[in-house]
């Protein structure tokens, strides 16, 4: 048949025909990923007995893990800005999601190095697999600057 292995024009991304559902995705996931950032650092938070900590006593385990979620409040606060970049498509939230997964990346190789917390796995797993999402030719092809040239015909009157 003359259409078998084709597929149709309206779900391949290019310069005359942009599909937004994959921009909108990695907005939807990275408002995902403040979520559970956040949900993980409010639950560390509660698991330290705070009443027990005083200026004399030593830290403990659970409270160090709890402290050092604060790194990610820096890369958690760019990531809401991507997604809501992303939502509005905006370019400016494309680089701000590279920069902000890079950050948390950083963020969990450095505690790796220091405490291993058990957290540490999936939150890089997530990074790597959103660092490779945004570099997919869909999203590149949304986001590339001389979007807007390629998409007026030669013939058309400049407006």
């Amino acid at each position: 048949p003359s259409g078998a292995g084709r597929l149709s024009p309206k779900l391949v991304a290019g310069p005359g025909n942009i599909s937004y559902r994959p921009v909108r995705v990695i907005g939807l996931l990275l408002a995902f990923q403040v979520l559970c950032v956040a949900g993980l650092g409010a639950h560390e938070f509660l698991q330290v007995d705070w009443r027990g900590v005083g200026p004399r006593t030593t830290p403990s385990r659970q409270m160090i893990e709890a402290l050092t979620l604060a790194l990610f409040v820096p890369p958690a606060v760019m990531t809401l800005m991507s997604a809501l970049g992303f939502l509005l498509l905006r370019r400016r939230g494309w680089l701000l999601a590279a920069i902000s997964q890079g950050l948390s990346l950083g963020v969990c190789l450095w505690l790796y190095s220091q405490s291993q917390p058990w957290y540490v796995y999936p939150i890089m797993a997530y990074c790597i697999l959103m660092i490779l999402y945004l570099n997919s030719h869909d999203v590149r092809v949304v986001f590339h600057p001389r979007r807007a040239s390629t998409q007026r015909e030669p013939g058309d009157a400049a407006s």
